[in-house]
């Protein structure tokens, strides 16, 4: 994806101190494991077994919440999204799938249930942060929220590629 030729451009990331407060005490078990293994190292547990653990939760899960991340480009050709580690290829939106398009302020937990890749009643989201986006009506009920924290920019920029009508 050649950036140089994006109208717009914005990454966000999981910044909010009580997600990394979540996802540290969810952690904190393993590395209290792998913790009191190595003080006391008892012989009916084998090693393996903690290492693995404190890997694959104690380090590997906040190790992948922080290269996740959310990439939204505009250009002349579509809106290009990425959501990091997940998508390996861009995922794109054709100017003229876009039927309508409005910046607004939302509800994470209400209507997508969370954060990241969500369906819900109202459609499809990707948000990592904040309560404010643009919402694409893509037709035949379809929508698409990319949350955003410059929405009202991402909403002008997109509105800007549309197909005259």
């Amino acid at each position: 994806m050649e950036e140089q030729f994006a109208l717009f451009h914005e990454e966000q990331r999981f910044g909010q101190w009580w997600f990394w407060l979540i996802v540290l005490i969810g952690v904190a078990p393993a590395w209290y494991i792998w913790w009191r293994y190595l003080l006391a190292q008892p012989e009916d547990t084998p090693a393996v077994v903690v290492w693995l653990v404190w890997l694959g939760v104690g380090v590997g899960l906040p190790v992948l919440f922080a290269s996740m991340r959310l990439i939204t480009i505009v250009r002349h050709d579509g809106v290009y999204l990425r959501f990091v580690p997940f998508h390996w290829r861009w995922v794109k939106i054709e100017p003229e799938q876009i039927k309508g398009v409005r910046a607004r302020q939302y509800n994470a937990l209400l209507e997508y249930g969370g954060w990241g890749i969500r369906y819900g009643a109202r459609g499809k989201a990707y948000n990592v942060s904040g309560n404010w986006g643009v919402e694409l009506d893509l037709g035949e009920g379809r929508t698409l929220l990319i949350g955003s924290q410059k929405a009202e920019e991402l909403e002008k920029y997109i509105q800007q590629i549309l197909p005259e009508r």
